[in-house]
């Protein structure tokens, strides 16, 4: 299954593409804790692509409800708004995180 799928169809007449990643996302669901995930970014939006057993489960968000991305030892961050809170990206195959942290935040307004 290919996380990374977004197409020009999929997008909105305004949007392009941004950076995107591909790695395994820690967030416990169950008695699972590791997903094959991806985050595909765009000038108006987050994808979130999560590989669960699978199962393809998409997100999307809007950059208003990020409260930050950050690289900490190799380790992708995003935080949201309670509830949810940080989700972290290890295992990193595709992308670079640290350019990735820098749009979501610069279109976030951090």
């Amino acid at each position: 299954m290919s996380l990374i799928n977004l197409t020009e169809a999929d997008l909105y007449p305004t949007e392009k593409f941004g950076p995107s990643l591909e790695g395994t996302l820690l967030y416990k669901v169950r008695d699972q804790a590791h997903f094959p995930g991806a985050y595909m970014t765009t000038n108006e939006r987050l994808f979130m692509n999560v590989d669960m057993n699978g199962e393809a489960y998409t997100r999307v968000f809007a950059y208003t409800d990020i409260v930050r991305a950050f690289v900490e030892d190799d380790v992708l961050f995003i935080e949201f708004p309670e509830g949810m809170g940080k989700i972290a990206m290890v295992d990193i195959v595709s992308g670079n995180a640290d350019e990735f942290a820098a749009y979501v935040n610069d279109k976030s307004g951090k």
